[in-house]
């Protein structure tokens, strides 16, 4: 019942505008008047959730690419977790039981994200920023400011506590207006939390043992940000996107392949979604075929483009030979 749920959670939204057939374009939507979105839901599993700014009502998480705004709150449930890309260069991962709000999301000259973690858990892998980004994770009484670091931050209980696996985070307690009262600086393999009757973070100590476990989530965070990055920077993130779409696809395919009862589980509506996503296998592929071609055109040309370069080089030294004197010999 848990993985007929779990593909359940991939379904609605492929029948939807949100459901691209350009998956790229996710990052770039426009909202109204607001600036094109720069996060996106990068993967999840279990149930997901998602509040859009202004609405009462949330809506199940249902695709990938999926693109976030200001105000846009991410929820997940007792076995949901979720991840989240910013600029292909920052990730984040709700662990279950968990609610993140978008406070902050700019993409202008100065880039300042601000998250809000109302409760539950968050891990993340924060690109090296520069003088003009900004990237914070806050809670109801602590606020963590980031340069470029690996952390995760758990807003459960009365005070929240602070880990970081790799560089720095200032951790930083804060008044019932939000007002930064205390601070101090966590550092690799280091945590703390935050006392509430305080208002301050407790000394930093050495990283405990429920934090250290948790390396190789942080490594697989790690992994899937420098891979986004890498077919970025290749130009390779539409075919890498086409390739995850298709696998959904062959993933659901094969689990009500191999059982057909779960398919017959499914009510009228849910088997039209179920069979819209399969429907979009043709269109996904012939997408891959011309990303496939696209990119062989690409080589060829600058393949031919090198070549030209080449034998106008040649040519030039053919021209300089002939134009010698012969006491120039």
């Amino acid at each position: 019942m848990n993985n007929l749920k779990t593909v359940m959670a991939i379904l609605f939204l492929a029948v939807t505008a949100v459901f691209y057939c350009a998956p790229a374009r996710a990052e770039t939507t426009v909202k109204g008047d607001e600036s094109y979105s720069i996060a996106y839901i990068n993967d999840f599993e279990g149930e997901c959730e998602l509040k859009r700014k202004g609405t009462e009502i949330s809506e199940a998480v249902q695709d990938i690419y999926v693109p976030l705004y200001a105000g846009d709150t991410a929820i997940t449930g007792s076995d949901g977790k979720l991840e989240i890309v910013f600029d292909d260069a920052t990730i984040l991962k709700l662990d279950k039981n968990s609610k993140l709000t978008i406070k902050n999301l700019t993409g202008t000259s100065k880039k300042r994200t601000v998250v809000e973690l109302i409760k539950g858990k968050v891990m993340a892998v924060v690109k090296k920023l520069t003088e003009k980004e900004e990237f914070t994770v806050r809670t109801k009484m602590a606020m963590a400011a980031v340069k470029g670091t690996e952390f995760i931050v758990d807003a459960d209980g009365d005070n929240p506590s602070f880990g970081v696996y790799e560089g720095a985070v200032e951790v930083s307690g804060l008044d019932m207006d939000g007002n930064v009262l205390h601070k101090i600086v966590l550092n690799k393999d280091e945590e703390t939390k935050v006392i509430k009757t305080l208002h301050r973070p407790d000394r930093a100590r050495r990283m405990g043992s429920l934090y250290k476990k948790r390396y190789s989530e942080i490594n697989d965070l790690r992994g899937k940000i420098e891979y986004i990055r890498e077919m970025r920077k290749s130009g390779k993130h539409q075919k890498y996107k086409i390739e995850r779409r298709l696998k959904r696809i062959e993933n659901m395919k094969k689990m009500y392949g191999d059982n057909p009862a779960n398919y017959g589980k499914l009510s009228d509506k849910q088997k039209e979604v179920v069979d819209a996503i399969i429907g979009q296998e043709g269109a996904y592929r012939q997408a891959a075929q011309d990303e496939k071609r696209q990119a062989k055109s690409q080589r060829l040309k600058a393949m031919l483009k090198k070549q030209s370069k080449k034998t106008g080089e040649q040519t030039q030294e053919q021209v300089s030979e002939t134009e010698t004197t012969p006491d120039d010999r």
